[in-house]
């Protein structure tokens, strides 16, 4: 694991002081209105949080999905297991072993966009080890980089610009963690989307929720700051897919779906279905959506607010993404219309 990072706590104003220990307060709270004897833990900010206060609460398995070999996520998951006390389950695969999720996520999501079915085979796999081990509930750490600016996309905007951003966010925010869990008999829980944690964090500014530290700059400034004894606290933040490993997805598909190959699908598919496949991994999904589903996808396609890259509905008028391909940006923004992340 890499060095600490040593947060200057002796220099905080005492209004920041006091905003970490509210939201210290709320996290405890929400943890104790969600028990849960398991939680999905990838050794990352959110999730070590987490752990740390539900393991007095009666926290007992922690669940890690690891695909391939050496992927981040293991030695940082393991140290916070061994230092809690926690049952660790590694669950280990190969991309092949991981892919056996893809028609679970796709159906239940309904779904063929990369990322989402990237990251979500390796929740899928999480939940279905821990209902396997007899777990009636599990914590996740959903929520925290939308409520608390983990994403680095956001840093570089004015304040202006990432208050509209983080707000919007946090009106639209939505996890596969639920359904999956709902479907595979998994009560899911996130403290982090506890309606107190969700109003404070629309109240806090940017430069509470970024900071530079040691000359690095990190998201959740003040949800590091609240938890000073988890050591995994100055983690950077690795999205599920390369903490997990699955982001070998991408590679994998390039070279096993060839050029010539790809080339030939992507253009019938623009012909015969009107859906743009962006990539061979974007094709693979697709394949599997068409198998899952036929002909007749239980989705609303070229109806009011169509995505124009795949016809399928938009999630919301103020989305600006589609849930069901990932195109992003999925409409034409006039330049009076509001940003959107």
């Amino acid at each position: 694991m890499a060095a600490a990072v040593v947060a200057p706590e002796a220099t905080l104003t005492p209004e920041l002081k006091a905003r970490s220990e509210a939201l210290h307060t709320l996290v405890v709270r929400a943890v104790r209105r969600a028990p849960a004897e398991s939680i999905q833990l990838s050794g990352g900010l959110d999730t070590s949080v987490l752990a740390q206060v539900a393991k007095p609460q009666g926290l007992r398995w922690a669940f890690t999905v690891l695909v391939g070999k050496d992927p981040p996520d293991q030695d940082y998951a393991q140290h916070v297991a061994k230092r809690l006390g926690l049952e660790h389950h590694e669950v280990h695969t190969d991309l092949e072993g991981i892919l056996e999720e893809v028609p679970f996520v796709v159906k239940v999501m309904r779904t063929f966009d990369p990322m989402e079915v990237r990251n979500s085979i390796v929740v899928a796999r999480g939940l279905r080890e821990a209902k396997a081990q007899g777990v009636s509930a599990t914590l996740t750490g959903d929520a925290a980089d939308e409520l608390f600016g983990g994403y680095s996309f956001l840093w570089p905007k004015s304040e202006e610009e990432f208050a509209r951003s983080s707000d919007r966010m946090a009106r639209v925010m939505r996890f596969s963690s639920f359904p999956m869990g709902e479907a595979l008999g998994v009560q899911v829980h996130a403290p982090y989307m506890d309606p107190e944690i969700v109003a404070f964090s629309r109240r806090l500014s940017k430069a509470e929720k970024v900071a530079s530290v040691d000359g690095v700059t990190h998201g959740k400034f003040l949800l590091r700051l609240a938890f000073p004894e988890v050591p995994n606290r100055w983690r950077r933040k690795d999205p599920i897919e390369v903490g997990s490993g699955s982001a070998r997805l991408t590679e994998h598909f390039r070279t096993t779906i060839t050029k010539r190959e790809f080339e030939r699908e992507r253009e019938r598919v623009l012909r015969e279905d009107q859906v743009e496949i962006r990539d061979p991994e974007h094709l693979a999904y697709y394949r599997v959506f068409g198998e899952v589903f036929g002909e007749r996808p239980p989705l609303t396609r070229h109806g009011k607010d169509p995505c124009p890259k795949c016809g399928y509905e938009l999630p919301s008028p103020e989305s600006n993404f589609c849930v069901t391909c990932g195109a992003w940006p999925a409409r034409v923004r006039k330049e009076s219309d509001t940003p959107s992340a």
